[in-house]
This record gives structure tokens, sequence and C-alpha cells, in this order.
């Protein structure tokens, strides 16, 4: 472990300091409304709401041919930087990012596993500036981002760490998606069990 001036802490030797841009580009989502699904069912939207709860009945659409930067995957990584403060991986599906989300991608070197990690370890750091704030909804600015100071390993150890991770990242995002898969079946068999359109074989 050596002295590092900049974090006021020490780290390990060979290890550096930066900021989360040096990891990550973030693109905010598009202001969805200026792009209707036209003769389309389109994509859809992914706003706060739906980064809770899934797609509802009040979910919007937006046209499928919006600029290809704001439409998300399985697995992308999300961090919502207004109002609700967090990281999350998406799991239900392609669909079109609004605004006040960042879709986080990842530079190289450095694996989705990481940033993953890293993005959500520093949001403790957010939250405390949005709440210095006062305001009714917190918001976190580029300049949040820029002042941002983070731990930075060698390539080597991002490789090593990649490899063992990244295996846990896949399995836990299969798991995911079931589980949603089983909520869905729940949710349309319990009213049909409580109503006695179906029963429960003994």
């Amino acid at each position: 472990m050596v002295w590092n001036e900049e974090l006021k802490r020490e780290i390990p030797s060979g290890w550096s300091a930066d900021n989360l841009y040096r990891i990550a580009n973030y693109v905010n989502g598009c202001a969805c409304q200026k792009y209707p699904p036209k003769g389309e069912r389109g994509l859809p939207v992914v706003k706060i709401k739906e980064m809770h709860e899934g797609f509802t009945n009040d979910t919007e659409f937006v046209s499928s041919t919006i600029p290809e930067k704001y439409v998300i995957e399985d697995g992308s990584l999300l961090f919502s930087w207004s109002a609700s403060l967090e990281v999350m991986r998406w799991t239900r599906g392609r669909a079109g990012l609004n605004q006040h989300i960042f879709h986080v991608v990842p530079k190289t070197p450095f694996p989705l596993e990481f940033v993953t990690e890293t993005l959500a370890r520093y949001i403790v750091n957010f939250k405390a500036y949005a709440e210095a704030r006062k305001t009714t909804m917190g918001h976190i600015t580029s300049d949040h981002i820029d002042q941002s100071r983070i731990v930075i390993p060698p390539a080597n150890i991002l490789s090593s760490y990649h490899t063992i991770v990244s295996p846990i990242f896949d399995r836990m995002l299969c798991l995911e998606k079931q589980m949603q898969g089983y909520s869905s079946l729940r949710d349309r068999l319990l009213p049909m069990l409580m109503n006695g359109q179906v029963e429960v074989a003994g």
C-alpha cells in the first residue's frame, strides 16, 4: 500500500486515482415525446417508474427509429441521475431510454462488472450531494461526475477480475429474467385461482 495524495489515503501500489468519466461514457436518454410512434407500436419507454416496476399499462412508447444510442437491451447498465439515484442492469428487453437516466457504456479496458460495482458504491456519495442541496428532487450534474474520485486498478487486474466475475453477473442476469417470468405467471394465475377459474391439483 502507498499513500495517494489526491485521495488522502493509501491505495495498492501500481493503482491510480481518477473520476467516473475515466471508466465509462454516460449517455443521457432522449426526450421521447419528440419521437412518437407512427404507424407502429414502437419501443416501450423506460422512465424511472419502469426501472422500478417494469412495463405497465401506463408505459409510453417511442418510435423504433430513434437514434441507436437511446436504445437499451438486456444487460444495459442504467443510472438514474434525477429523483431516484440508483444503478441497475436492465433485464426487460429492447426499449427506448427516457431522459433523466444515463445509459452507462464502459470504456476500454474497464469491464462492465467493474463499472457496475464502482458506480453502485459511489451512489452513496451522490445521494449525499443531493441531500445537501435540500431539494425535493435529487439531481446529479456532470460536475459531480467530474469531481468524483475512484481508485483505478491496472489493466491486468481488471482482466482477471472480469474472468472471475463475469460468469456470476451472467448468472444473476439470467436469474433475474426467470424471476420476472415467474412473477408474470403468478400475476396471471392468482386472480384465476381466487375466482375459481382454475384449481390446483391435489
